[in-house]
């Protein structure tokens, strides 16, 4: 199966599907969304159905049977009929004399990994332009019969890393019509493709993921626990390579550093120095992002103390594994003005964000924040 492979995108799939079963097949398609929201999946999965000899049909529903010839062929993204123009390292991609063997195999894993898995969307080392020879030659390759029965899919991988006399060259291939081809771009800079080339071509947006398909595919792929998994989606920001990124990161610690500091803040008495070496000890080494992600967990974190202690153990929580310590948390401070507590976090991100001493600015939201809810126990006693 192919669109299976393909992560939520449930509006653009069925697009795709009536295209091919109505065969409106346009001949350029701009695929525009950002990086691990799936448009290379997109983009491999139509390239394997169009080509697939027995698809599998229903209402408004086709598919590759994933068995046949053409559906192994492209397992591997060997299919006689689709081409793959992604960056090559600089200087190895105006000739093919030019490119060694070992850059040559190395392109050829890069493929057969990206067909794995196309949300890896690792490039080659030193791979940063598509250059003018590559566009040449696409165009030479285009104006040959097709060997083998099926449509023929050029996928043009970051087509924003087209070099300019490259785009020109590829404007001129777009200008002249190729009967049984599509050329797909994906993009997640539509910024820096040319007007023109933009023009001449459908464009199709893929929206961010929902967090739910991000948590999802996380636990399939045994990345993670589910815990884990809705901790880091609303991080990712709609991309599966941006969650899977934050996996290297121990987000239980950062959270749990994160709601220490609040704790200590929130003592009694003798707060004070414990506060001043809790805050030096997060703040050391950390750059801003990390700090930053830090302030966003305990915001999360505060938003599931509020749930709770408006819906107790039925709130729809973030923190799953923290629901005991989140009633406690609820039931001392449930008062609290949390729209306040939030505010001084995010003001406190955005004073990271702009350089200001990290250690001052987390002593001074712990401080804010500790008014905030001992003002709100105060009332209640």
């Amino acid at each position: 199966m192919s669109w299976k492979s393909v992560i939520g995108q449930r509006g653009v799939k069925r697009m795709l599907q009536r295209a091919i079963l109505q065969k409106r097949l346009p001949q350029a398609i701009l695929m525009t969304g950002q990086e691990g929201a799936g448009t290379a999946a997109l983009a491999i999965a139509f390239a394997r159905v169009v080509n697939c000899e027995q698809p599998l049909t229903g209402e408004d529903m086709i598919d590759a049977c994933g068995v046949c010839h053409a559906c192994v062929q492209n397992q591997g993204l060997q299919h006689p009929n689709v081409t793959v123009v992604t960056a090559l390292p600089a200087g190895k991609g105006d000739a093919d004399e030019d490119m060694k063997t070992e850059v040559f195999d190395a392109l050829r894993l890069q493929l057969r990994e990206m067909a794995d898995d196309p949300y890896d969307e690792a490039q080659l080392a030193g791979a940063t332009q598509i250059r003018i020879g590559q566009i040449r030659r696409l165009k030479q390759s285009l104006m040959l019969s097709a060997s083998q029965n099926g449509h023929r899919v050029v996928l043009i991988l970051r087509a924003d890393e087209m070099t300019h006399e490259a785009s020109n060259a590829f404007l001129k291939t777009l200008e002249e019509p190729h009967d049984g081809i599509t050329i797909i771009l994906t993009t997640s800079k539509p910024a820096r493709i040319l007007p023109t080339i933009a023009s001449r071509c459908q464009e199709i947006i893929c929206p961010p993921l929902e967090d739910a398909d991000i948590v999802e595919e996380l636990v399939r792929r045994n990345d993670c626990s589910e815990s884990e998994a809705r901790l880091i989606a609303p991080f990712a920001q709609g991309s599966l390579t941006r969650a899977r990124a934050f996996l290297s990161e121990d987000m239980n610690a950062a959270r749990e550093e994160a709601v220490n500091m609040l704790r200590i803040a929130l003592r009694g008495r003798d707060y004070r120095v414990p506060l001043v070496e809790a805050a030096a000890d997060v703040a050391d080494g950390r750059d801003k992002v990390r700090l930053e992600t830090m302030l966003s967990l305990l915001a999360l974190w505060l938003r599931d103390a509020r749930n709770v202690s408006v819906s107790g153990d039925d709130a729809a929580i973030v923190n799953g594994d923290q629901l005991e310590p989140l009633t406690r948390f609820a039931q001392g401070f449930g008062g609290a003005d949390f729209n306040a507590a939030l505010t001084i976090i995010e003001l406190a991100a955005r004073d990271i964000h702009r350089n200001v001493h990290p250690q001052l600015v987390l002593v001074t939201s712990m401080l804010a924040l500790r008014r905030v809810f001992l003002t709100a126990r105060v009332a209640t006693v």
